[in-house]
Parts: structure tokens; C-alpha cells; sequence
């Protein structure tokens, strides 16, 4: 999804939240050359390994959403380019190597293409069909290589394990995927403008590894929730994250390092199906085993899309535009 528009929104000077909330400061900004200019948008979601190096598309003007998908280093160098012409809208994971996975249709099957760290193509996994064809949106990477795939069939979610041959390993549902279907069934406001149509909680879902091998799926409700998941596909545990005020919203951005689990979100949004409707950013930080909310903070005017975190302390990496917004740079901020 594209999010250049809503820089305007997310950079808008800092409302009231609540007294717990610590305010983020700009530490560094770190400028990586690369050009970012009209024709060009972010696409979401973003993501980050385990050495601190942040992954980014940029989206090309014009029909479709081919782009570069790039890794940058910690300090902003460009290590690989990964070209997603043909890749289905911006869905990719990390793979434990440092290269990436794409998705892509082969006339009704889904193929995993397999990128090495250097950039290069190296495989092209195709999918063995599930029971329930469901269309993908979520990607991720277990360390040992298997792949957890979710996505709607309509407007019912799914969620699927393959083998890295492709061989299907279970395909199930969410104990409260059936909770937000009935609600869009009735047409709930939360969920849906119209009864049994879409399901924004699914697509704006985003799935991650942890830096403990799990793979952590985000429902996009409100709270959220965040599903801990093992390469067997079995749910370890489900985390509810609440938002630091009552009109916080889930955002694309989440992100678990020594057990510590960010979950970024919008705030002080008037609509629960629309972003355009949110004035800021706020992160909340929880125990990734126990839940136990930890820590609340607000990005003021450094508000930006989420590269990286890293605990002790915390520090959060964003992607942002230079001040002559024709580059982009990455921006460490902390508590002030």
C-alpha cells in the first residue's frame, strides 16, 4: 500500500496522549543516497534482520507496483537490490541469510521466488494448492525454511505452512479470525463498510520472524493481535497489544528483538478503516513472552515508517525524507 500521502499526516505536530507516554527525539539521521523523488513511493510493509539492516521498496510511477526492494545497512550503505517486476503487490520476507522471498501467480499457482543476499534470483518454489485457494498478502521465513503464508478467500482469512519444496504442512484458521468474519458478516464498522465485503484487520496484517525463530502475524483489530506461530504451525501464544489511547489503530509496523515486541500505531484517528484519518505515531513495547506492557511512546514530529528497533534502550530506526525531501535517510530516535 502506498504511504507517501501520509507523511503529511504522520509528521503533523504532536497531540496530547497520555502521561505515560515518553516523547521520541531524533538522536542521528543517517542519509543513504538513494533518490527519492515525485514519481516514487514507500511501500508497505517495511522490514529489518537481525543485524540491523533495513529492507524498503521503493515503487516505480505507473500501473502495478514494480519497484527495487532495498537492503540498507545500519549505516545507510546499499548492500542489495531486488528486482520485484511481476511480484505480487509488496509481498516479501527475509530470509535467515540476509536475501529475500517474493510471491507471484503462475496462472492459479503461487510461486515463491528466492533471492540470495547478492540480489540474484536462486529458486522458484511453487506451491502445492490448499484445500481452501485463498489469495496471499502475508510472507515470512521460519530459520529452517519453512514459509507461513496468509491471506482472504473472499472475506475469510487463512493461514498456511509449506515445506521449503512447497509441500503444504497445514493450512488453518485463527481462533479470533472467526470472531472478525461474523462481524463482517453484519457489516461492523470496525471491520468492514459493507456487509460481507473485505477484511481490513487481514489486509493490513502484517507477518515477521522473530529474532527467537517464531514467526509473529499481526491481526490489524483493535487492540491488535499477534499470534506467536512454530514452523508446525502450532499458535505458542496470542498477545493483545492495546494502543496508548482509545483511538490508536494498528499499523503495518511490528518488530520482536530479545523478546521484546513493538507494535507500531497510528493515533488520534477518527475513522477504524481509514488512516487518512490518523494525526501521529505511537509505539508501544511489550514482554514478547508474557504480554506485559513495558513501555508507550509517541514519535512527535520524528514520525516516520518503521525500519528497525533495538532494545536496551530502546531506540527506533525510521525511514524518512531528507529536508529538501529528495532523499531518503534512515532516523534513529530515543526518549528524550
Amino acid at each position: 500500500m502506498n504511504r507517501l500521502a501520509a507523511f503529511a499526516l504522520l509528521c503533523a505536530t504532536a497531540l496530547p496522549v497520555t502521561a505515560q507516554t515518553k516523547i521520541l527525539v531524533a538522536k542521528s539521521r543517517v542519509p543513504t543516497g538513494v533518490a527519492f523523488d515525485e514519481p516514487r513511493n514507500f511501500a508497505l510493509p517495511t522490514a529489518c534482520d537481525e543485524q540491523g539492516r533495513s529492507y524498503v521498496k521503493l515503487v516505480k510511477q505507473g500501473p502495478g507496483w514494480d519497484g527495487l526492494l532495498l537492503r540498507l545497512s545500519g549505516k545507510g550503505m546499499r548492500e542489495a537490490e531486488f528486482d520485484t517486476t511481476g511480484a505480487l503487490v509488496n509481498i516479501f520476507a527475509v530470509r535467515p541469510n540476509g536475501g529475500v522471498a517474493m510471491m507471484h501467480l503462475d496462472g492459479a499457482t503461487n510461486v515463491v521466488d528466492n533471492f540470495g543476499p547478492d540480489g540474484k534470483r536462486e529458486s522458484a518454489v511453487r506451491l502445492e494448492p490448499p484445500p481452501t485457494a485463498f489469495f496471499p498478502i502475508q510472507l515470512a521465513v521460519f530459520r529452517s525454511g519453512e514459509m507461513l503464508i496468509g491471506g482472504l478467500h473472499g472475506y475469510r482469512a487463512s493461514t498456511a505452512i509449506y515445506d521449503p519444496t512447497g509441500h503444504l504442512v497445514k493450512q488453518f484458521v485463527l481462533n479470533g479470525d472467526a470472531e472478525i468474519e461474523r462481524a463482517i458478516e453484519v457489516g461492523d464498522a470496525r471491520y468492514t463498510h459493507a456487509p460481507r465485503e473485505n477484511n481490513d484487520p487481514v489486509s493490513r496484517s502484517v507477518a515477521i520472524t522473530g529474532d527467537d525463530g517464531f514467526v509473529y502475524l499481526m491481526r490489524a483489530t483493535s487492540p491488535a493481535t499477534v499470534y506467536v506461530i512454530s514452523p508446525a504451525g502450532e499458535v505458542i501464544r496470542k498477545i493483545v497489544v492495546s494502543a496508548p489511547t482509545d483511538k490508536g489503530l494498528p499499523d503495518f509496523g511490528i518488530r520482536v528483538v530479545k523478546n521484546r515486541l513493538t507494535v507500531k500505531f497510528d493515533r488520534e484517528c477518527d475513522s477504524a478503516l481509514s488512516f487518512e484519518s490518523c494525526r501521529g505515531t505511537l509505539y508501544t513495547v511489550v514482554d514478547g513472552t508474557t504480554g506485559r506492557r513495558l513501555a508507550d511512546y509517541g514519535a512527535g514530529d520524528t514520525a516516520g515508517l518503521l525500519a528497525c528497533y533495538a532494545p536496551d534502550p530502546d531506540r527506533f530506526f525510521t525511514f524518512s525524507m531528507s529536508a529538501d525531501e529528495h532523499r531518503l535517510e534512515i532516523v534513529e530516535t530515543a526518549p528524550k
